[in-house]
């Protein structure tokens, strides 16, 4: 069967702490047509308590919450492993923990997403940069999210009634745009890029610095991957400063900050792509986006302690950028 679309469930380990009753509610009553129709994306411990909910023992007023789900009783054992089929298959396991949720929120700066589900509070969401990221790209990029449980049934709800006057054909969501390369696009684990990302206070120095390096970097990177106003200014400085096409060409440039940038870059970071960071903050002044800020610190610094799949390193003033950079 097509799928219609592709959703992010997440469930926060607080939610699920706090309200396992909830959660699973969430499970037995909704999760079957959502898998249905649509990819599920679930981060990785969200993934297990979902697997751990479906193949666990399910009780008869479970099943009761189940077959307000489908078209079929699963009283008989076939039926029931009809609904765990459905749902094993529909699920897509990502990451655990703060790689998860950059994976999740790449794929909607990428417009690859059509809607989330993510079960939390507001002590979570405003403790957690991940969280906080996650809901304000959602609202930038127009994708329907939820935080909630209530505000969750009343979008799996529309999108039921939506499928069941259409056949189960939809469409249930807006046409995504497509069509735009992405910036990570042939990336490899293995090659050596540098990610370069400035504040605008900063973006005159960063370009100083890339003109001022350019031969080595040249010499030392395979491709140098930028938010995007950073990287149209460092295009910019190396033609003026003479630089061949095919320099200027080996940088690439993801959306601007506020509009998914840095998750872009992030997200660059904790697939393995990227071992070199540049990011010249702005002490004095404060920033729309600065959740996306502490997400992409919160990433690197997670891959620093783990060493995962590379060491990363960081640079947040011109000084640090210096020595990194010297030839």
């Amino acid at each position: 069967m097509t799928k219609l679309g592709r959703i992010a469930l997440i469930t926060t380990p607080e939610y699920r702490e706090r309200t396992p009753g909830l959660a699973r509610k969430f499970v037995y009553r909704h999760l079957y047509s959502l898998c249905n129709h649509f990819e599920v994306l679930c981060t990785g411990r969200t993934y297990d308590f979902v697997m751990e909910t479906v193949n666990g023992t399910v009780s008869r007023q479970d099943r009761q919450e189940i077959r307000r789900d489908t078209e079929f009783c699963v009283d008989r054992e076939a039926d029931l492993s009809r609904w765990r089929r459905t749902i094993c298959a529909g699920v897509v396991r990502q990451p655990e923990s703060i790689e998860g949720m950059v994976e999740v929120a790449f794929e909607l700066v990428e417009q690859r997403l059509d809607a989330v589900i993510h079960l939390t509070d507001w002590a979570d969401i405003s403790s957690k940069p991940d969280s906080m990221v996650l809901r304000r790209q959602a609202n930038v990029h127009k994708v329907p999210i939820a935080n909630d449980i209530d505000t969750a049934e009343a979008l799996v709800t529309s999108w039921k009634s939506t499928l069941a006057a259409t056949g189960g054909n939809g469409p249930v969501f807006r046409e995504r745009r497509s069509g735009n390369r992405s910036p990570l696009e042939d990336l490899r684990p293995g090659q050596s890029v540098l990610a370069l990302i400035a504040h605008d206070q900063m973006k005159l120095q960063m370009c100083q610095l890339v003109v001022e390096r350019a031969s080595h970097l040249v010499q030392a990177y395979d491709c140098i991957l930028t938010t995007g106003t950073t990287g149209q200014w460092v295009k910019e400085f190396l033609t003026a400063a003479g630089r061949s096409r095919s320099e200027v060409d080996r940088v690439r440039c993801c959306l601007s900050g506020p509009w998914g940038g840095d998750v872009q870059v992030a997200a660059a970071v904790t697939r393995g792509f990227c071992s070199t960071v540049v990011f010249l903050q702005d002490p004095h002044t404060s920033h729309p986006h600065a959740t996306d800020v502490m997400l992409f610190e919160q990433a690197v610094l997670l891959f620093q302690r783990l060493a995962v799949r590379q060491p990363v390193r960081l640079a947040t003033n011109i000084e640090a950028a210096r020595v990194l950079l010297r030839a």
